[in-house]
């Protein structure tokens, strides 16, 4: 399953997910007793989303969270976390129309960052979200010039995909940070949702602070511009606590 799509997507012959049409993909309307026929918006989603997964065939949905859910998240974990993302799915089409419409999760190794993270694009999926998500090294791999002319339009496209899709997921921010073609490429792509106020949802290891520090403990530019975003544009939950990963025996 790509990392833009799911395989229990609604099928465009069997059932509208916006109840809009019978399944057709075609509304019939009668306007002064004519019967008209127009595409459903059903038609135009799967469309806009069949062409984000052909572009991001490499970007995956990991194995392991695939099948994760609010629901078999461990809420003694992290309550607050995992109440502020339930929240977050169930108000999702009021807050995607305000400035601040993102989430950033912030935390350790091993405290359920990922999990919450992917659990809430599998809910907002559900509900026909058109959605690019992925670890950002994968990503960024997937926007680098390869040679000939296509391989470089389409590397374009996904880059435009990432400015401009309805939800990212930007997985492990920070854990990239040497390059300045991978810093301008992160820049490019938070900027344009700042812009245009589009809803991202990012982990990172890194507290929002020392994410703007190089290795000598120098704060970088263009990394204080990105995180000036991020402030701006997510609600930052901090998810504290011991790596699960790893039990004491």
């Amino acid at each position: 399953m790509g990392a833009t799509a799911r395989d229990s997507a609604h099928s465009m012959t069997t059932s509208c997910q916006f109840n809009l049409c019978d399944g057709t993909g075609w509304i019939i309307e009668n306007i002064d007793g004519t019967d008209t026929c127009r595409e459903c918006s059903c038609v135009k989603a799967k469309r806009k989303q069949e062409k984000i997964d052909r572009l991001f065939q490499t970007a995956k949905i990991p194995r392991r969270y695939r099948s994760k859910t609010l629901d078999n998240f461990i809420v003694e974990r992290q309550p607050k976390a995992h109440r502020s993302a339930v929240r977050y799915v169930d108000r999702f089409t009021e807050l995607r129309n305000e400035n601040k419409n993102g989430l950033c999760l912030v935390g350790p190794t091993g405290t359920g960052k990922s999990h919450i993270a992917f659990a809430v694009l599998n809910a907002l999926l559900e509900k026909s979200v058109s959605a690019v998500a992925g670890v950002v090294p994968d990503l960024l791999d997937s926007l680098r010039p390869k040679s000939g002319n296509d391989r470089q339009a389409e590397a374009e496209q996904r880059l435009e995909l990432l400015k401009s899709a309805d939800l990212v997921l930007l997985d492990d921010l920070g854990s990239e940070k040497g390059s300045d073609w991978s810093v301008e490429r992160l820049y490019l792509i938070i900027n344009a949702r700042y812009i245009e106020q589009l809803p991202t949802i990012i982990t990172t290891n890194l507290p929002l602070e020392k994410l703007i520090m190089d290795k000598k403990g120098n704060p970088v530019l263009a990394w204080e511009r990105i995180v000036s975003r991020i402030r701006e544009m997510c609600y930052v939950l901090i998810m504290d606590g011991e790596d699960f990963r790893c039990p004491l025996l």
